[in-house]
């Protein structure tokens, strides 16, 4: 998923309003689904990067990371 400047990828955008138009209801609902969806996972995206650990870098076994995640998130 993406925003709207990445129409004509191969991503999932919101539909963007024709000059001089305006958007179907269908169209309107699906944009705000995208959105939504899109949000939520920008937000779980900076709550990571918020991360000591993620943003010095972890230093330990690669093994354990998975391990140290898990305990570390709420």
């Amino acid at each position: 998923m993406a925003d709207p400047a990445y129409q004509g990828t191969h991503a999932i955008t919101p539909r963007k309003k024709p000059r001089g138009g305006e958007l179907s209801v269908g169209d309107k609902a699906n944009n705000m689904s995208i959105s939504s969806t899109r949000s939520a996972v920008e937000r779980c995206i900076a709550h990571l990067k918020n991360w000591k650990m993620l943003a010095n870098g972890y230093r330990g076994r690669l093994t354990e990371l998975p391990t140290v995640i898990r305990i570390a998130r709420p």
